[in-house]
């Protein structure tokens, strides 16, 4: 059975919110309903601290909380769906409330709106004086405040200025450039990734009216920030714009709104990752300084928490940085702030894929044994380590049996893309041929064996469907070294 949206809602908020909402719900100044507070209660009892996907599963006895409510009254749906109802518009009025909190700005503008209407204009003065003299990070509450201190001052005396007014339009020049900022930059990345069309012809228009007035502008930090990522997304070619760009990121990032900061660091990662993939690998030391940046300020997380695929990739980039010693403590540090389904998987396999590197095989292969193969990405990459490990100790036998089940379960697992499943068939295959060149070295004719060395490493080098294909090209360079 389908459970109350206002139920539903509810579940997806975290532990603190849960608890604000049944205060906001038994204070008398949003709610004077007693059978409302009880149906929070009931509420609250039967479906507190479940997650939203399991919900699903616990009973919703509409006659049992009908009886609890309304004492032995005869069961009326009716009656219990309009109490459902109220308390789903008290949730509306929490969030919105919520979201209200966290805009102090708009706050102050509204109390000295609401003194100036009382005509308590002596504490409105004090306020606007204070007020003005801050920087705004929220452009609206800022233009209104400019506009509310120039009506102040000019109802005061007529001799005034307009250097409120001037102020107030110069915030919302900014706030109309920071805006088209953002969206530009979005219709330009949509452009890239899914070729969606935008008006080249206003966004000249709009580029050549910014580049003509950026000096004013450019200290701003919205404009600052967006303006470099705005050229990099018209032309990906040019570095330029990601020169001093590190620095502007760390100084303002914290004045940005948080999921508005997370869309930031999004497009500078992927900027990274671009360039790590085009071979760049000075990139990666960039994308790792920037996440180490972000983590603490929890601008990579997902809600309450870091996703497994986050965890896993800063893990790699660790690694790959022989930064170890970091890695290592970051795994510890974030174990609790993956979400609880899947933590201990992440954990015990980003421990073997640190192991691993350090040549700590013998933990790795512990670790690895321990994972859960729940999902195919987890399954395939620690196939992928077993198999870098039995080839680092001539262990043949290991590696075919470990390819015919890999096999097998590229053939069954019905999520694999084609392009995941040419991947690891691809790493597994050509493994299986560079162990035979490894043991015919000096065996096999020297003329042929360097024919079928150079034909191999020619097949992956040119290939973009081969898993751990860095890791191939190293151990062909040993093998033909004479060192494997």
């Amino acid at each position: 059975m389908a459970l109350p949206k206002v139920i539903a809602i509810y579940n997806a908020l975290s532990a603190k919110e849960q608890e604000r909402f049944e205060l906001f719900v038994g204070s008398a100044f949003h709610n004077t309903r007693d059978k409302i507070i009880l149906l929070m209660a009931a509420i609250a009892a039967n479906f507190k601290g479940e997650l939203p996907e399991n919900t699903v599963e616990k009973t919703w006895d509409k006659q049992a909380i009908h009886h609890k409510i309304f004492k032995g009254a005869i069961y009326s749906e009716l009656q219990l769906n309009n109490l459902l109802s109220d308390l789903y518009q008290l949730l509306e009025k929490f969030l919105a409330w919520q979201k209200f909190e966290e805009n102090s700005e708009q706050q102050d503008v509204m109390m000295i709106e609401n003194l100036m209407e009382t005509s308590i204009l002596a504490n409105a003065g004090k306020i606007i004086k204070q007020k003005t003299q801050l920087k705004n990070k929220d452009a609206i509450a800022g233009f209104k405040l400019q506009q509310l201190a120039d009506q102040y001052y000019f109802q005061r005396s007529r001799k005034g200025d307009n250097t409120f007014l001037l102020k107030g339009q110069q915030t919302l020049d900014i706030y109309y450039l920071s805006n088209q900022l953002r969206i530009w930059c979005e219709l330009l990345s949509r452009s890239n990734i899914l070729a969606l069309q935008y008006d080249a012809y206003k966004f000249q228009r709009f580029i050549n009216f910014l580049e003509n007035n950026l000096t004013d502008y450019s200290e701003q930090p919205t404009i600052s920030i967006y303006y470099p990522i705005l050229l990099w997304l018209k032309d990906q070619h040019n570095d330029a714009w990601y020169n001093g760009f590190r620095e502007k990121l760390f100084t303002h990032i914290h004045e940005f709104p948080e999921q508005e900061a997370k869309d930031i660091v999004a497009y500078v990662q992927n900027y990274c990752v671009k360039r790590i993939n085009e071979g760049s690998n000075e990139f990666l030391q960039e994308w790792l300084a920037i996440s180490r940046f972000m983590l603490p300020l929890n601008l990579l997380h997902e809600g309450q928490h870091i996703s497994e695929w986050t965890y896993k990739n800063i893990v790699t980039a660790g690694v790959r940085l022989k930064e170890f010693e970091w890695t290592e403590q970051f795994i510890h540090d974030y174990y609790e702030q993956l979400s609880i389904e899947g933590r201990d998987n992440a954990y015990q396999y980003n421990l073997a894929v640190l192991y691993y590197e350090k040549n700590d095989f013998n933990r790795a292969m512990k670790l690895l044994n321990k994972v859960h193969f729940t999902d195919p990405n987890y399954y395939l990459d620690a196939k992928s380590i077993l198999l870098k490990i039995y080839f680092d100790h001539h262990e043949y036998d290991a590696i075919l049996s470990l390819r015919d089940t890999v096999k097998i379960y590229l053939l069954r697992d019905k999520l694999l893309s084609k392009n995941q499943r040419l991947l690891y068939k691809s790493l597994f295959n050509n493994t299986i041929k560079l162990y035979k060149l490894r043991i015919d070295k000096g065996i096999t004719n020297a003329e042929k064996w360097a024919k079928q060395l150079a034909a191999l490493k020619a097949d992956i080098f040119s290939s973009t469907l081969v898993a751990n294909k860095q890791w191939l090209m190293k151990e062909l360079e040993v093998v033909d070294a004479g060192n494997g």
